[in-house]
């Protein structure tokens, strides 16, 4: 990009009336031409460099943001430096981080996938090596790019380095931090990483996502006031401040909010809040335009200039972005191909008679040479590997091997002290709730829908019986109204609790992961966040439907109904919870739900007479919650009732008559069968939670 030279004075004329904007948001008036005698007249000729450009941007930007938020915080000045790792921090104890792994393979199995008849011979599934035995090193103030062609494992390499890979890899190593081993709850307390994906939850703004993590992931001890300090100096260094008060949105357009290149600043954003001296970054370039893209790769430059280690994947740079690396890490079929400067790997292809030709992107070529090409397979391999070994016997792999061992030899070995990061549990709950409660508002088509659908179903369950009389006709009418509203509190919150969980996995998981919280806390914040849908929806429709069905006419009998369609839809709540949790897809949640109710909702009751239930349904059974709700409510309504007989013959003379004919023990109370719908819910969250834990720890 080929920049105009200009004078000093077009520059103070430019920074002046960027002064004076955020002068007259504060409250104060500076006279633009006071402010441009002020400044030097002499003239200056900017040179055309990257680093001069980008400086200029990043002031002007972080200005321009600062005025466009209405008040501006006192603490927005030049004096502070994103870059610098602050005393007193989460990661005050390793100031400086050298990364360094020895040896680190990576293997996994390939499974058949047949699912029967698999042949005999194979005991053990195969064998496949991601990474074969790779060293490497990377020093504070470092910003290292890992490169390689489609599959040559640079993305595995970054996961195994960070202990983000998945349960079903096998890897061995060792991976050490300032020369001691480090394992994953060790790293995870001095590092961030990025991921590739942005998850968030897109009903939050730009400010709100960014408290949610500093409230759960900087210290404790450290005063809110400081946390919104925090907050607002990373988002002025990210260029955020214009849309702190934005929706994040989601992907696709579900609810509209900021850009894809807001979103991926964002995500560095919320991990440059604890001042992490090691840094993990996955495709930061993805889904960006090139200028974009080269902004967060400068910024990222500049965070290492502090004494920061970075380590990131990228897919094919441009050449102007592979500049910004200090140092590169080629690989290729698992192995490790070049780890040295970036501007020296030219010369290196050079002596390994792989020139580069001129005119071309360096990076380009390095992909292109160690890519393997369909249809030329085993030339292809045959030059990587004489590649690989011309590194292993090169001066930077001995370089990188003397490294190593003296850090190993020299280096500190404290251990950090976890009691210093986790926020307390009642914090980790009081976030989660506030954030599922500012979803909940923010996304009021949920809300009414499930009132509408409550009111209309009330209203069609009075009209349809309404007034029924207390005749032969009850013992079907009333059992029979009663049995749908088992059946409606039951499918209404199934199917609705299947897709909670699945839809906020990916950001329950990254953040679980980033050690915010434990998976007790976000449950416990989902329970207490359902709590009014479980009491006002019940306490809708009966009153609704109740009196205009005509059923019995006191408010004690109601109040027990009430908490009958309470019990059953905590009960159903707690079903979907576990269903959802144990399968992490919507559609697979949602075609699972009607063959598991169904034999629930044969033996609940209604349908066939409590003794002739085969005995191995039993377990079935007693089991269903559906038959408890279904008990209560009959017992509620039927106890002490007579009923009118115009003609004989006279089947039920009075409400006891009605219970025994649905195997109902006429002596029963009530409360019994309210204890075991609260019980089957909770244990149905206890499998839900264990089966949460299972999948955020994969």
């Amino acid at each position: 990009m080929n920049l105009k030279p200009c004078t000093a004075v077009q520059i103070q004329e430019h920074v002046a009336l960027k002064v004076q904007k955020l002068h007259v948001v504060m409250g104060l008036k500076e006279d633009k031409q006071s402010l441009i005698n002020n400044l030097e007249t002499e003239p200056v000729v900017m040179e055309n460099s990257l680093d001069t450009r980008v400086t200029l941007e990043d002031s002007d930007y972080d200005l321009e943001s600062a005025a466009n938020v209405g008040t501006p915080p006192s603490f927005l000045d030049d004096s502070y430096k994103v870059e610098t790792l602050e005393e007193g921090g989460r990661f005050d104890r390793f100031a400086k981080v050298t990364l360094s792994w020895v040896d680190v393979s990576v293997t996994s199995k390939v499974e058949s996938t047949r699912i029967c008849c698999k042949p005999p011979q194979q005991d053990e599934p195969e064998s496949v090596s991601i990474l074969k035995g790779v060293s490497g090193i990377v020093e504070p103030g470092q910003f290292m790019a890992i490169m390689g062609a489609s599959g040559a494992g640079k993305t595995t390499l970054l996961n195994t380095l960070a202990f983000r890979n998945e349960s079903k890899l096998k890897c061995s190593g060792a991976i050490n931090v300032n020369g001691r081993e480090m394992d994953r709850e060790g790293l995870k307390m001095i590092s961030a990483y990025v991921q590739q994906d942005d998850y968030f939850i897109g009903t939050m703004t730009v400010k709100e996502v960014m408290m949610f993590h500093a409230n759960l992931r900087m210290d404790r001890a450290t005063p809110g006031f400081r946390k919104e300090e925090k907050v607002y100096k990373v988002l002025s260094k990210l260029g955020l401040l214009k849309v702190q008060d934005s929706l994040v949105g989601y992907p696709g357009g579900l609810v509209r909010g900021i850009s894809g290149g807001e979103r991926k600043r964002l995500s560095v954003a919320t991990e440059l809040l604890m001042d992490p001296p090691l840094l993990f970054i996955d495709e930061p370039t993805s889904g960006l335009d090139s200028f974009m893209a080269e902004s967060i790769v400068t910024l990222m430059g500049k965070l290492a200039k502090a004494d920061r280690t970075i380590l990131c994947t990228i897919h094919q740079p441009t050449s102007e972005l592979f500049s910004l690396f200090d140092r590169v890490c080629l690989v290729s079929e698992g192995e490790i191909a070049y780890m040295g400067e970036s501007a020296a790997a030219l010369n290196y292809f050079t002596r390994a008679g792989l020139p580069c030709p001129a005119n071309y992107n360096p990076a380009d070529h390095y992909i292109f040479t160690l890519a393997i090409r369909p249809g030329n397979e085993e030339m292809c391999r045959a030059r990587c590997q004489n590649l690989i070994a011309f590194y292993k016997r090169s001066d930077d792999y001995k370089k990188v091997l003397e490294t190593i061992g003296q850090c190993l030899d020299g280096f500190n070995r404290k251990e950090p002290n976890p009691d210093h990061i986790r926020s307390s549990t009642f914090r980790q709950v009081a976030e989660n709730f506030k954030r599922s409660f500012l979803n909940t508002v923010r996304n009021p088509a949920y809300t009414r829908t499930r009132i509408v659908q409550t009111i209309i179903v009330g209203l069609l369950c009075g009209l349809a019986y309404y007034d029924t009389k207390n005749d032969q006709t009850a013992a079907q009418n009333k059992s029979g109204v009663l049995f749908n509203i088992v059946v409606y509190f039951t499918f209404g919150n199934v199917f609705i609790q299947t897709m909670s969980i699945p839809l906020e996995l990916p950001v329950v998981k990254r953040e679980y992961q980033n050690g915010m919280y434990t998976t007790v806390p976000y449950f416990l914040s989902k329970i207490i966040a359902e709590i009014p849908y479980l009491l006002g929806l019940p306490l809708m429709q009966l009153a609704i439907c109740y009196f205009m069905i005509g059923l019995k006419n006191s408010a004690s009998a109601f109040f027990i109904a009430v908490l009958a369609s309470i019990g059953i839809s905590w009960a159903s709540t707690g079903l979907g919870w576990f269903l959802s949790a144990w399968t992490g897809d919507v559609r697979i949640a949602g075609a699972l739900t009607a063959p598991i109710i169904m034999p629930f909702f044969l033996f609940g009751g209604l349908y066939q007479y409590d003794e002739s239930t085969p005995v191995y349904f039993l377990p079935v059974k007693y089991t269903s919650w559906i038959r408890y709700g279904f008990e209560m409510l009959m017992i509620n309504e039927f106890e002490g009732m007579e009923l009118e007989c115009d003609a004989e013959p006279c089947f039920f003379k009075n409400g006891t008559d009605v219970l025994n004919r649905y195997g109902i023990d006429a002596g029963s109370l009530w409360w019994p069968n309210m204890a075991a719908l609260w019980i089957f819910g909770a244990v149905m969250c206890v499998f839900a939670w264990g089966c949460l834990m299972c999948r955020v720890r994969r």
